[in-house]
């Protein structure tokens, strides 16, 4: 990690931070944010905070205890190129592989029978060799690990987990909560409640507070009643959870499912159903302390591995499991007023303009928001969890495709929601909430939108936070697992053809103003037109950009463009406060932004970038020049980053990624020049698309 000197606006030095790798990323702590929709459901009188584990680099609480792992085989001599072998499943086996990753070991991990269903393919991806074992416990599989390991002389990491997964917790989790009380951001703590695998974290924590002498911190750890929640007691190490006195509570595996899709859409937390449990053991705790108590629930995970589970309507009916479906909602008029449809996507709605002689986009009738660095460790909703995303240089791809100079990535992933669209989403709502522009906004109206899935949801996180309906309108093409991500924060999708253009009726667009028309106070925020598109990206994206590189000078910026807002924010801020840097848009063939003599309109796979027309909030002067891409090398390059990098990145990400070497080896770009890519979102919307061997084979893009 390094500091970077930058001057603030009132002249003095501040710091802003870029890391050497995605593991440096994850020093940084995971929020909190209060649980209040849900406290006054419940009548509770005290107050319940949840720990956004899922933010972490792979998405779970086990990154800690991999990170940890590791470090402690280093130092007994495990280094880079070297073969290790360790027992682990679900979100654990995930840490561990993009741990691995990063650092070049060659790992193969080891599981009980069913312990790879959920994340098979992201393991895959990652790089690393499983083997499920014909066994049903963990410690018949470790002992199977490490009998596999002496035999072929590998080292096995299996004798660093519990005690790593003890000492990151002790040492990293429960120091967090104890800043943010000590901070006076949260009220003394009365008890801590977290998921149950191993258990050990669990232990960790609780030995904190006794370490301190604070005895009066209750840890209670929540596991099935018949251990069929993914990731929840199927490895409980009982000693250790008696020696540091960790209270033990059980649920019920539907009314977990029920419960953790509620939490989902009533307060916009995307937690798995470890987590969800959790939180229903938290509310019945609160019930049972003191009035005006604090409760922190550490969520284990996030949605990521679960969209093929329990948030998908068909696996709960197919299981039969006693949890409420989601009903359909509604679908256009076959009959319309072709008025409706009257709608012009390429102009700007409102003022933004630049002032003659300063050069800047101050200009605008909407007032700015101040730029602000600082990441809170207690948040007041989780939409604040958006932005302050890590700045990470890339160590491996670069090197691998002849490029020399130094390359540095922005996860954008690591928002809420998952991707850069939360921006937009947030700040659009703002602006309709204080203005009342292009709708106003007050609980209970139905927002709509017609989107390629990101923003989709960015607004329904908004809308579940908020309190508001929200229709979705989809292409086709748009993964499920974006759907479902929508559809479990609360949110209605309709999907529309592929082939549909945007000034047909029945494209997304087409529907989306079909339903405005027909639904009461509906809603189109419409972010082809809505300046807080560009606007958040001028505001926050770039001054981020900026900031964390510090004095580290910015020679090349490159961007994927969609709705464009993204390339026209950061690109007006960029050239405003560095006028030499270039910065270039990437645009995929079969799309007219980068000029309609570019390339005819056509069909592409690669999702969230590319249009078939210029959007209002598209800048085409903000632009130095363009690239144009291609399916193939986009989706090679994402994976590669994945499985070199750690960096669990979505398809336009390597779309970004593969341009922008080929930029730098085009200009011939010399060791001490600095190039910054944007990675719009990360891999859950896409492990039945790109990451899956059979559906690249099927579009003949993965070599022979």
């Amino acid at each position: 990690m390094s500091q970077n000197g930058v001057a603030a606006n009132n002249g003095s030095t501040r710091k802003g931070v870029t890391y050497n790798n995605i593991l440096e990323a994850a020093q940084r702590p995971t929020p909190l944010v209060p649980l209040r929709k849900l406290k006054v459901e419940h009548q509770l009188q005290s107050d319940i905070y949840v720990k956004l584990e899922y933010l972490n680099i792979a998405g779970s609480l086990e990154d800690r205890t991999a990170d940890k792992a590791f470090q402690f085989a280093e130092e007994i001599g495990v280094v880079r190129g070297d073969k290790v072998f360790v027992t682990a499943g679900g979100s654990a086996a995930i840490s561990y592989a993009t741990v691995a990753a990063v650092k070049g070991i060659k790992l193969t991990i080891y599981a009980p029978k069913g312990e790879f269903a959920l994340v098979d393919t992201v393991l895959h991806t990652l790089g690393v060799d499983v083997v499920e074992l014909p066994v049903t416990t963990y410690s018949e599989a470790r002992a199977q690990t490490e009998e596999a390991a002496q035999q072929k002389n590998v080292f096995c990491l299996n004798k660093f987990t519990t005690n790593a997964a003890f000492v990151a917790n002790l040492q990293k989790t429960a120091c967090e909560i104890e800043r943010a009380m000590n901070n006076k951001s949260i009220g003394k703590v009365g008890a801590v409640v977290i998921p149950l695998n191993t258990g050990a974290p669990a232990a960790g924590i609780a030995a904190y507070y006794k370490g301190t002498g604070d005895h009066g911190v209750r840890v209670v750890g929540v596991t099935c009643k018949k251990d069929t929640i993914p990731e929840m007691g199927l490895d409980l190490k009982k000693d250790l959870l008696q020696e540091y006195g960790v209270e033990q509570r059980e649920v019920d595996e539907d009314e977990a499912y029920a419960f953790t899709r509620h939490l989902i859409g009533t307060e916009g937390i995307m937690a798995g159903p470890s987590s969800g449990a959790a939180v229903l053991e938290a509310i019945k705790l609160a019930k049972e302390l003191p009035a005006g108590s604090t409760i922190i629930v550490v969520l284990q995970d996030g949605i990521r591995n679960y969209l093929r589970h329990f948030l998908d309507d068909d696996w709960i009916t197919a299981h039969k499991k006693n949890v409420v479906t989601r009903k359909d909602g509604p679908q256009p008029n076959s009959t319309y007023d072709p008025k409706v449809l009257e709608y012009d996507p390429t102009k700007l709605a409102g003022e933004w303009t630049q002032d003659p002689v300063t050069k800047s986009w101050s200009h605008s009738d909407v007032e700015f928001n101040e730029f602000n660095p600082e990441r809170p460790l207690v948040l007041d909703t989780v939409l604040d969890a958006i932005g302050k995303t890590p700045l990470v240089k890339l160590q491996h791809v670069p090197k691998a495709h002849g490029v020399k100079c130094n390359v540095y990535v922005k996860c954008e992933y690591m928002n809420a929601g998952g991707s850069t669209k939360d921006r937009i989403a947030k700040r659009m709502v703002e602006i309709a909430e204080k203005t009342g522009r292009p709708g106003k906004l007050v609980p209970g109206v139905t927002l709509i939108e017609p989107t390629s899935g990101n923003t989709g949801i960015g607004l329904s996180l908004a809308s579940a936070v908020r309190g508001y309906k929200c229709i979705i309108t989809m292409p086709k093409k748009m993964s499920k697992e974006k759907a479902i991500a929508m559809a479990s924060l609360g949110s209605t999708i309709i999907r529309t053809p592929n082939e549909a253009g945007f000034d047909s009726p029945h494209s997304h667009i087409g529907v989306a103003l079909r339903l405005k028309s027909e639904i009461q106070d509906a809603v189109v925020l419409d972010q082809y037109c809505n300046p807080g598109n560009p606007l958040a990206h001028y505001e926050q994206t770039a001054e981020e950009i900026i900031y964390d590189m510090g004095d580290k000078h910015i020679d090349l910026v490159v961007l994927t463009a969609g709705t464009g807002g993204t390339v026209t924010g950061i690109s007006r801020k960029i050239h405003e406060k560095i006028p030499t840097a270039k910065v270039v848009g990437v645009d995929p063939h079969g799309s007219i932004l980068a000029g309609p003599a570019e390339t005819d309109i056509d069909f592409y796979e690669v999702e969230g970038i590319g249009y078939d027309f210029l959007p209002g909030t598209l800048d085409t002067s903000a632009i130095d020049y363009w690239a144009k891409s291609h399916d193939k090398e986009s989706f090679l390059m994402a994976r590669e980053l994945i499985r070199t990098e750690g960096i669990l990145c979505g398809g336009s990400s390597g779309c970004a990624v593969h341009y922008a070497l080929e930029e730098c080896k085009s200009l011939n770009l010399p060791a001490d020049a600095n190039v910054v890519v944007l990675l719009p979102d990360g891999i859950r919307n896409y492990i039945t698309k790109f990451l899956d061997d059979d559906w690249m084979n099927e579009r003949h893009f993965l070599d022979a």
